[in-house]
Protein backbone atom coordinates (compact mmCIF):
# COMPACT_ATOMS: atom_id res chain seq x y z
CA UNK A 1 0.00 0.00 0.00
CA UNK A 2 2.88 2.69 0.82
CA UNK A 3 4.70 1.58 -2.35
CA UNK A 4 1.79 2.31 -3.90
CA UNK A 5 1.31 5.65 -3.25
CA UNK A 6 5.28 6.53 -3.81
CA UNK A 7 4.84 5.22 -7.08
CA UNK A 8 1.44 5.98 -8.85
CA UNK A 9 1.69 7.67 -11.99
CA UNK A 10 -0.03 10.55 -12.95
CA UNK A 11 -2.48 10.96 -16.28
CA UNK A 12 -3.13 8.96 -18.80
CA UNK A 13 -0.06 8.89 -20.15
CA UNK A 14 1.99 8.50 -17.00
CA UNK A 15 3.11 12.13 -17.29
CA UNK A 16 3.25 14.48 -14.65
CA UNK A 17 1.20 17.26 -15.78
CA UNK A 18 2.37 21.02 -14.47
CA UNK A 19 1.26 24.69 -14.35
CA UNK A 20 4.34 27.48 -14.54
CA UNK A 21 3.08 30.16 -12.51
CA UNK A 22 5.31 33.28 -12.73
CA UNK A 23 5.14 36.82 -14.16
CA UNK A 24 8.64 36.57 -15.63
CA UNK A 25 7.94 35.35 -19.50
CA UNK A 26 11.82 34.38 -19.74
CA UNK A 27 11.34 32.56 -16.14
CA UNK A 28 8.16 30.68 -17.53
CA UNK A 29 10.48 29.70 -20.61
CA UNK A 30 13.56 28.31 -18.73
CA UNK A 31 11.58 26.49 -16.31
CA UNK A 32 9.40 24.80 -19.03
CA UNK A 33 12.92 24.02 -20.84
CA UNK A 34 14.30 22.19 -17.74
CA UNK A 35 11.34 20.11 -17.37
CA UNK A 36 10.84 19.76 -20.64
CA UNK A 37 14.12 17.54 -20.69
CA UNK A 38 12.18 15.12 -18.48
CA UNK A 39 10.31 12.71 -19.92
CA UNK A 40 8.13 12.02 -16.79
CA UNK A 41 7.22 15.57 -16.84
CA UNK A 42 5.15 17.19 -19.34
CA UNK A 43 4.12 21.58 -19.02
CA UNK A 44 0.61 21.32 -19.81
CA UNK A 45 0.36 25.28 -19.52
CA UNK A 46 1.94 28.48 -17.92
CA UNK A 47 -0.02 31.72 -16.33
CA UNK A 48 2.02 35.04 -15.79
CA UNK A 49 -0.37 36.01 -13.07
CA UNK A 50 -2.59 34.93 -9.86
CA UNK A 51 -5.45 35.25 -11.90
CA UNK A 52 -5.04 33.56 -14.70
CA UNK A 53 -3.38 30.96 -12.70
CA UNK A 54 -6.57 30.38 -10.95
CA UNK A 55 -8.72 30.26 -13.95
CA UNK A 56 -6.03 27.41 -15.61
CA UNK A 57 -6.79 25.68 -12.37
CA UNK A 58 -10.45 26.01 -12.48
CA UNK A 59 -10.61 23.81 -15.53
CA UNK A 60 -8.55 20.87 -14.14
CA UNK A 61 -5.50 18.69 -15.96
CA UNK A 62 -2.86 19.37 -13.70
CA UNK A 63 -1.20 17.02 -11.12
CA UNK A 64 1.62 20.09 -9.63
CA UNK A 65 1.69 23.48 -10.03
CA UNK A 66 4.91 25.91 -10.25
CA UNK A 67 4.35 28.88 -8.19
CA UNK A 68 6.81 32.35 -7.92
CA UNK A 69 6.75 33.70 -4.23
CA UNK A 70 6.70 37.51 -5.76
CA UNK A 71 4.12 38.28 -8.51
CA UNK A 72 2.70 42.00 -8.39
CA UNK A 73 -0.90 42.22 -8.19
CA UNK A 74 -1.91 39.16 -6.14
CA UNK A 75 1.26 37.84 -5.24
CA UNK A 76 2.19 33.99 -4.52
CA UNK A 77 1.21 33.62 -0.98
CA UNK A 78 -2.92 35.06 -2.23
CA UNK A 79 -2.99 32.73 -5.28
CA UNK A 80 -1.57 29.52 -2.76
CA UNK A 81 -4.16 30.47 -0.43
CA UNK A 82 -7.03 30.02 -3.07
CA UNK A 83 -5.63 27.44 -4.76
CA UNK A 84 -5.56 25.18 -1.66
CA UNK A 85 -9.02 26.02 -0.56
CA UNK A 86 -10.92 26.25 -4.24
CA UNK A 87 -8.28 23.66 -6.22
CA UNK A 88 -6.15 21.69 -3.98
CA UNK A 89 -3.30 20.11 -5.90
CA UNK A 90 0.53 20.41 -4.85
CA UNK A 91 2.66 23.47 -5.09
CA UNK A 92 5.76 23.73 -5.22
CA UNK A 93 6.61 27.27 -4.81
CA UNK A 94 9.65 29.10 -6.31
CA UNK A 95 11.61 31.99 -4.50
CA UNK A 96 15.07 33.63 -5.42
CA UNK A 97 15.20 32.81 -1.88
CA UNK A 98 17.20 36.30 -1.00
CA UNK A 99 16.19 38.55 1.93
CA UNK A 100 12.05 38.73 2.26
CA UNK A 101 12.49 35.42 -0.25
CA UNK A 102 12.42 32.88 2.80
CA UNK A 103 10.82 34.32 5.01
CA UNK A 104 7.63 34.10 2.52
CA UNK A 105 8.43 31.16 1.04
CA UNK A 106 8.08 29.77 4.82
CA UNK A 107 4.73 31.52 5.52
CA UNK A 108 4.02 29.50 2.28
CA UNK A 109 4.74 26.14 3.58
CA UNK A 110 2.45 26.70 6.94
CA UNK A 111 -0.50 27.75 3.97
CA UNK A 112 -0.16 24.25 2.26
CA UNK A 113 2.48 24.54 0.05
CA UNK A 114 4.86 20.65 -0.34
CA UNK A 115 8.33 22.41 -0.60
CA UNK A 116 10.00 24.98 -2.36
CA UNK A 117 13.12 25.27 -4.75
CA UNK A 118 15.49 28.39 -5.51
CA UNK A 119 15.32 30.12 -8.83
CA UNK A 120 17.76 28.83 -11.78
CA UNK A 121 20.61 30.88 -12.16
CA UNK A 122 23.01 30.45 -15.18
CA UNK A 123 26.58 30.15 -13.34
CA UNK A 124 28.03 27.76 -15.88
CA UNK A 125 26.40 24.48 -17.06
CA UNK A 126 27.47 22.16 -14.61
CA UNK A 127 25.63 24.03 -12.15
CA UNK A 128 22.63 24.54 -14.09
CA UNK A 129 22.64 21.00 -14.89
CA UNK A 130 22.36 20.18 -11.37
CA UNK A 131 20.06 22.49 -10.11
CA UNK A 132 17.63 21.17 -13.01
CA UNK A 133 18.27 17.90 -11.70
CA UNK A 134 16.79 19.00 -8.35
CA UNK A 135 14.02 21.00 -9.60
CA UNK A 136 12.77 17.93 -11.47
CA UNK A 137 13.01 15.41 -8.62
CA UNK A 138 11.57 18.14 -6.27
CA UNK A 139 8.63 18.66 -8.75
CA UNK A 140 8.22 14.05 -9.19
CA UNK A 141 7.82 14.24 -5.36
CA UNK A 142 5.83 17.24 -4.82
CA UNK A 143 3.61 15.50 -6.85
CA UNK A 144 2.93 12.23 -5.30
CA UNK A 145 2.07 13.69 -1.46
CA UNK A 146 -1.86 13.90 -0.63
CA UNK A 147 -3.06 17.30 -0.77
CA UNK A 148 -5.61 16.65 1.34
CA UNK A 149 -3.56 16.21 4.36
CA UNK A 150 -2.29 19.96 3.64
CA UNK A 151 -3.53 22.57 6.53
CA UNK A 152 -3.09 25.97 7.44
CA UNK A 153 -0.94 25.78 10.70
CA UNK A 154 -1.73 28.19 13.26
CA UNK A 155 1.45 29.19 15.00
CA UNK A 156 1.98 32.55 16.81
CA UNK A 157 5.44 33.77 17.89
CA UNK A 158 6.23 33.23 21.47
CA UNK A 159 6.65 36.08 23.91
CA UNK A 160 10.64 37.08 23.98
CA UNK A 161 10.24 36.63 27.92
CA UNK A 162 9.46 32.93 27.21
CA UNK A 163 12.52 32.48 25.09
CA UNK A 164 14.66 34.52 27.42
CA UNK A 165 13.73 32.01 30.54
CA UNK A 166 14.14 28.81 28.02
CA UNK A 167 17.39 29.07 26.85
CA UNK A 168 19.96 26.33 27.14
CA UNK A 169 20.02 24.59 30.52
CA UNK A 170 23.56 24.00 31.19
CA UNK A 171 24.58 21.76 34.12
CA UNK A 172 21.52 19.62 34.19
CA UNK A 173 22.32 15.72 32.85
CA UNK A 174 20.97 14.21 29.50
CA UNK A 175 19.62 11.20 30.91
CA UNK A 176 17.22 10.39 27.46
CA UNK A 177 17.28 11.31 23.95
CA UNK A 178 14.74 11.88 21.13
CA UNK A 179 15.45 12.05 17.04
CA UNK A 180 12.89 13.16 14.81
CA UNK A 181 12.75 12.41 10.97
CA UNK A 182 11.54 13.86 7.85
CA UNK A 183 11.92 14.06 4.43
CA UNK A 184 9.11 15.29 2.03
CA UNK A 185 6.78 17.31 3.69
CA UNK A 186 8.49 17.53 6.55
CA UNK A 187 9.13 21.01 6.58
CA UNK A 188 5.04 20.86 7.73
CA UNK A 189 5.44 18.31 10.55
CA UNK A 190 7.94 19.75 11.97
CA UNK A 191 6.16 23.02 11.10
CA UNK A 192 3.24 21.68 13.83
CA UNK A 193 5.17 20.25 16.28
CA UNK A 194 8.57 22.49 17.44
CA UNK A 195 5.99 25.64 17.96
CA UNK A 196 4.24 23.30 20.27
CA UNK A 197 7.32 21.96 22.68
CA UNK A 198 7.08 22.88 26.17
CA UNK A 199 10.38 25.50 27.49
CA UNK A 200 9.93 22.26 30.35
CA UNK A 201 11.01 19.41 28.20
CA UNK A 202 13.52 17.62 29.74
CA UNK A 203 15.16 16.03 26.54
CA UNK A 204 17.05 17.01 23.80
CA UNK A 205 15.60 16.31 20.53
CA UNK A 206 17.79 16.14 17.22
CA UNK A 207 16.04 16.91 14.10
CA UNK A 208 17.44 15.22 10.84
CA UNK A 209 15.88 16.62 8.08
CA UNK A 210 15.63 15.89 4.23
CA UNK A 211 17.02 19.13 3.05
CA UNK A 212 20.26 20.77 2.44
CA UNK A 213 21.76 22.86 5.26
CA UNK A 214 21.71 25.87 3.06
CA UNK A 215 17.50 25.69 3.22
CA UNK A 216 17.92 24.20 6.66
CA UNK A 217 19.50 27.51 8.46
CA UNK A 218 16.85 29.59 6.61
CA UNK A 219 14.34 27.00 7.86
CA UNK A 220 15.59 27.42 11.37
CA UNK A 221 15.58 31.55 11.33
CA UNK A 222 12.08 31.33 10.27
CA UNK A 223 11.25 29.20 12.99
CA UNK A 224 13.10 30.17 16.01
CA UNK A 225 10.27 33.31 16.83
CA UNK A 226 7.76 30.85 17.05
CA UNK A 227 9.42 28.37 19.12
CA UNK A 228 9.66 28.39 22.92
CA UNK A 229 12.86 25.96 23.54
CA UNK A 230 16.64 26.77 22.27
CA UNK A 231 16.75 25.85 18.18
CA UNK A 232 20.03 25.13 17.26
CA UNK A 233 22.27 24.30 13.81
CA UNK A 234 25.26 22.62 14.93
CA UNK A 235 29.04 23.43 12.91
CA UNK A 236 31.00 20.13 14.29
CA UNK A 237 30.72 19.51 18.29
CA UNK A 238 28.06 20.38 20.86
CA UNK A 239 26.99 19.50 24.31
CA UNK A 240 23.53 18.23 24.47
CA UNK A 241 21.24 20.54 26.67
CA UNK A 242 18.04 19.67 28.05
CA UNK A 243 15.60 21.09 26.38
CA UNK A 244 16.91 22.06 23.26
CA UNK A 245 16.26 21.11 19.58
CA UNK A 246 19.04 20.73 17.30
CA UNK A 247 19.07 20.41 13.50
CA UNK A 248 20.60 18.01 11.45
CA UNK A 249 20.87 18.43 7.68
CA UNK A 250 20.15 15.20 4.83
CA UNK A 251 23.88 14.90 4.70
CA UNK A 252 25.24 15.57 8.30
CA UNK A 253 24.97 12.71 10.78
CA UNK A 254 25.32 12.63 14.60
CA UNK A 255 27.07 10.51 16.83
CA UNK A 256 26.73 10.98 20.70
CA UNK A 257 29.81 10.61 23.09
CA UNK A 258 29.29 10.85 26.92
CA UNK A 259 31.71 12.77 28.66
CA UNK A 260 32.17 12.79 32.50
CA UNK A 261 28.41 13.11 33.16
CA UNK A 262 27.45 15.03 30.11
CA UNK A 263 26.50 14.18 26.59
CA UNK A 264 28.36 16.07 23.27
CA UNK A 265 26.61 15.11 19.98
CA UNK A 266 29.97 15.30 17.28
CA UNK A 267 28.34 16.10 13.47
CA UNK A 268 30.04 15.09 10.50
CA UNK A 269 29.51 15.21 6.98
CA UNK A 270 28.41 11.43 5.41
CA UNK A 271 26.04 11.28 2.44
CA UNK A 272 25.27 7.77 2.18
CA UNK A 273 23.86 7.23 -1.49
CA UNK A 274 21.84 4.07 -0.95
CA UNK A 275 18.49 4.18 -2.14
CA UNK A 276 17.63 2.29 1.19
CA UNK A 277 19.66 3.68 3.95
CA UNK A 278 20.59 7.45 4.74
CA UNK A 279 22.14 9.42 6.90
CA UNK A 280 19.45 8.95 9.91
CA UNK A 281 20.53 5.59 9.93
CA UNK A 282 23.76 6.00 10.98
CA UNK A 283 22.44 8.99 13.91
CA UNK A 284 19.79 6.55 15.44
CA UNK A 285 22.13 3.43 15.51
CA UNK A 286 24.88 5.75 17.77
CA UNK A 287 21.87 7.12 19.56
CA UNK A 288 20.47 3.47 20.83
CA UNK A 289 24.25 2.47 21.70
CA UNK A 290 24.26 5.54 23.95
CA UNK A 291 20.69 5.85 24.91
CA UNK A 292 19.26 2.51 25.01
CA UNK A 293 15.84 2.25 25.98
CA UNK A 294 15.94 5.99 26.43
CA UNK A 295 16.18 6.78 22.76
CA UNK A 296 12.63 7.83 21.37
CA UNK A 297 12.54 8.09 17.70
CA UNK A 298 9.98 9.63 15.75
CA UNK A 299 9.21 9.36 12.25
CA UNK A 300 7.22 12.12 10.42
CA UNK A 301 6.20 13.01 6.89
CA UNK A 302 8.48 11.76 4.39
CA UNK A 303 8.85 9.17 0.29
CA UNK A 304 11.20 6.88 1.12
CA UNK A 305 13.05 4.50 3.14
CA UNK A 306 15.67 6.02 5.37
CA UNK A 307 15.66 5.52 8.86
CA UNK A 308 14.59 1.75 8.51
CA UNK A 309 17.95 -0.19 9.37
CA UNK A 310 18.07 2.80 12.18
CA UNK A 311 14.72 2.26 13.57
CA UNK A 312 15.38 -1.18 13.59
CA UNK A 313 18.44 -1.06 15.93
CA UNK A 314 16.04 1.31 18.39
CA UNK A 315 14.15 -1.01 18.75
CA UNK A 316 16.68 -3.76 19.50
CA UNK A 317 18.61 -1.39 22.56
CA UNK A 318 15.23 -1.37 23.91
CA UNK A 319 14.29 2.28 22.89
CA UNK A 320 10.77 3.53 21.19
CA UNK A 321 9.50 4.13 17.73
CA UNK A 322 6.63 6.17 17.03
CA UNK A 323 5.33 7.84 13.62
CA UNK A 324 3.13 11.22 12.81
CA UNK A 325 -0.63 10.00 11.82
CA UNK A 326 -0.02 9.42 8.09
CA UNK A 327 -3.81 10.58 7.21
CA UNK A 328 -1.89 14.13 8.44
CA UNK A 329 1.17 13.75 6.15
CA UNK A 330 1.67 15.14 3.15
CA UNK A 331 3.85 12.13 2.40
CA UNK A 332 2.40 8.98 4.27
CA UNK A 333 5.13 6.65 2.85
CA UNK A 334 7.73 6.43 5.60
CA UNK A 335 5.13 6.67 8.61
CA UNK A 336 3.11 4.05 7.19
CA UNK A 337 6.28 1.82 6.29
CA UNK A 338 7.34 2.30 9.66
CA UNK A 339 4.09 1.15 10.96
CA UNK A 340 3.77 -1.96 9.14
CA UNK A 341 7.60 -3.16 9.22
CA UNK A 342 7.38 -2.43 13.31
CA UNK A 343 3.86 -2.38 13.98
CA UNK A 344 4.94 1.36 15.68
CA UNK A 345 2.40 3.30 17.30
CA UNK A 346 1.32 6.32 15.51
CA UNK A 347 0.30 10.12 16.99
CA UNK A 348 -1.17 13.22 15.79
CA UNK A 349 1.65 16.18 15.86
CA UNK A 350 -0.13 17.83 18.79
CA UNK A 351 0.57 14.34 20.68
CA UNK A 352 3.94 14.13 19.50
CA UNK A 353 4.77 17.68 21.09
CA UNK A 354 3.09 16.41 24.34
CA UNK A 355 4.89 13.40 24.09
CA UNK A 356 8.72 14.66 23.51
CA UNK A 357 7.67 17.99 26.22
CA UNK A 358 6.87 15.03 28.76
CA UNK A 359 8.64 12.33 28.08
CA UNK A 360 11.32 10.95 30.61
CA UNK A 361 12.31 7.01 30.73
Amino acid sequence: MAQEMLTASKGIDGKIKVLIVDDSPMMCKALEQILGEDDQIQVQSRALNGQEALNKLSAGGFDVCTLDVHMPGMNGLTVLKNIMVRYPIPTLMVSAFTGDGSRVTFEALRFGAVDFFKKPTRNGDEELKSQAELLCSRLKRASRVQVEAARYLRIRPVRRSMQTENKERSGENVKALAVIHGSTGGYSSILSIVPHLSGAMDIPVVVSLGTSKENLNAFVDYLRPFAAVPLVVPEKQVRLMPGSVYFLASDQTGTFEKDGAEWDMLVRQRPIKADNEGAIDLILLSASEAFGRDCLAVFVSGDNSHGMTGAKEVLRGGGTLLVQNPSSCLAPFLPLHIMDKFNAESSGSAEIAGRLSKWKV
